[in-house]
């Protein structure tokens, strides 16, 4: 049975592998979705330009030259496309294998990388992913648990971070921040799709500047709220709306995508509280348990 030490919900085994199982099919629809999106490796179509940034993994990684390598070789993308999608299956069957859940990572790393190169800008939001992969690769439970409240933690400190940017630079103050994040973001969207529902939609909240700005300042205090979470679990249930509604407001208003990294929301899940009585009820219809 999960308990809880010091703040922390420590998992069984058998509780980690249904969280394992969760997160792989996430990572797999999130796969897919990248395929009907055309922006697996094997549908970049042999990209030139690149923009690895000031970062030093992707400078190692170009010095390797393994994003040019396989992008250059259109059946070289498709296996490992295949290779990406077959080890994200098998750690979603076994995520027991550690050597499975290693090679999605170096898989997924490369990816990762590849795909912020050559999209010429440093996207974070398939970076919760990778991280997500990263308790499966320990075998000890206690250590697995530790990995998993690390990720609660740098979720936490994600949104917190966001807040105090916003609060030390004073944009709170800016009586128009909203509306001209909006503006910046949705403009090449109403160029390019007039006759759209979304575009009509922001066209009617540029004539609604109080709204706008409103929900600005409602995002920051959410933000700031994530700050409650460094010292009790009490109010997780609430910070996983939050996390939940503020990547929705991200794209609605500033056309920012981070629902992959909705992903690391599920640090905020009890999944102790979901598990434990469907466990419990399995165990009596097997005779394990004698009801009082």
């Amino acid at each position: 049975m999960g308990k809880t030490i010091a703040h922390i919900l420590f998992y069984t085994p058998w509780e980690r592998k249904r969280i394992a199982r969760v997160v792989f099919a996430l990572t797999l629809a999130s796969l897919v979705w990248s395929f009907f999106s055309h922006t697996l490796l094997h549908q970049l179509q042999q990209p030139v330009l690149k923009f690895p940034y000031v970062d030093v993994t992707y400078w190692v990684m170009h010095y390797l030259q393994l994003p040019q390598l396989i992008t250059g070789h259109f059946w070289l993308a498709c296996l490992f496309d295949l290779a990406l999608f077959t080890f994200c299956v098998l750690c979603y069957i076994y995520p027991e294998k550690r050597w499975y859940v290693w090679s999605f990572i170096g898989l997924y790393l490369i990816y990762f990388i590849t795909f912020n190169t050559f999209g010429g800008h440093h996207t974070n939001h398939k970076i919760g992913f990778l991280l997500m992969a990263i308790p499966f690769t320990v075998t000890n439970y206690k250590s697995f648990n530790y990995l998993w409240q690390g990720l609660r933690y740098f979720l936490l400190f994600a949104y917190t971070d966001a807040f105090l940017w916003k609060f030390f630079r004073w944009a709170w103050l800016h009586a128009d921040q909203g509306m001209l994040i909006m503006k910046k973001n949705q403009a090449a969207y109403l160029y390019l799709n007039p006759d759209t529902f979304f575009a009509g939609l922001y066209r009617w909240l540029l004539q609604q500047p109080m709204l706008v700005n409103g929900a600005y300042i409602a995002g920051t205090i959410l933000e700031g709220v994530f700050i409650i979470g460094f010292f009790t679990r009490k109010y997780d249930k609430y910070l996983l709306v939050f996390s939940i509604l503020l990547p929705l407001g991200f794209w609605l208003t500033a056309d920012a995508y981070f629902f992959e990294f909705l992903v690391l929301s599920l640090t905020l899940v009890n999944f102790h509280a979901i598990y434990a009585p469907r466990r419990f009820a399995n165990n009596l219809k097997r005779g394990a348990l004698t009801p009082v």
